[in-house]
C-alpha cells in the first residue's frame, strides 16, 4: 500500500497527461469525496468532480496541469502541499500559474477529502475574463 503522500504525488503527477485530471479523479477519488476549491466550488463524489474539471478546462481552453512541488508535508493521514500549478493549452503553451496550498485527506489508499486555498478573488477574475472572451 502506498503512503499517503505517495497517493497524493500520484495523484498530482497525471495531471500532467492529456485526459489525467478525469483518470486521477476516478483513480484515486472515493464516491464521497468532497474536493473544495475554497471560495469557488465544492463538489462530493467522481462525477461532480469530473464535471468541474471539464468545466475548468472548457472556459481556459486548457488541457493538462504541469504541477510544481514545492513542499510535501505529512501528518498521519493528511497531507499538505505547496505547489505552482501551470494551467497548459493543447499547444503546450502555458495559460496561468497559480501558487495553491493543499490539504488532502487520506483514507484506504484514496483521498477522503480535498480543499485547495488559493487567491480565489484573482481566480474568479480569470473565470469572468474567459466567460467573455
Amino acid at each position: 500500500m502506498t503512503t499517503p503522500a505517495e497517493t497524493v504525488t500520484q495523484f498530482l503527477a497525471l495531471w500532467e497527461r492529456p485526459g489525467g485530471l478525469d483518470q486521477s479523479v476516478r483513480d484515486h477519488f472515493t464516491a464521497t469525496t468532497v474536493w473544495e476549491n475554497v471560495g469557488l466550488a465544492r463538489t462530493t463524489g467522481i462525477d461532480e468532480a469530473i464535471a468541474l474539471n471539464h468545466q475548468l478546462m472548457d472556459s481556459f481552453g486548457l488541457t493538462t496541469i504541469k504541477v510544481d512541488n514545492l513542499a510535501v508535508a505529512t501528518t498521519g493521514s493528511k497531507v499538505l502541499t505547496e505547489r505552482i500549478d501551470h494551467m497548459v493549452a493543447a499547444d503546450g503553451t502555458v495559460l496561468f500559474s497559480a501558487p495553491v496550498m493543499g490539504i488532502f485527506e487520506i483514507e484506504g489508499g484514496r483521498i477522503a477529502a480535498w480543499r485547495d486555498y488559493f487567491d480565489s478573488a484573482g481566480a474568479a477574475a480569470l473565470m469572468a475574463q474567459a466567460g467573455q472572451g
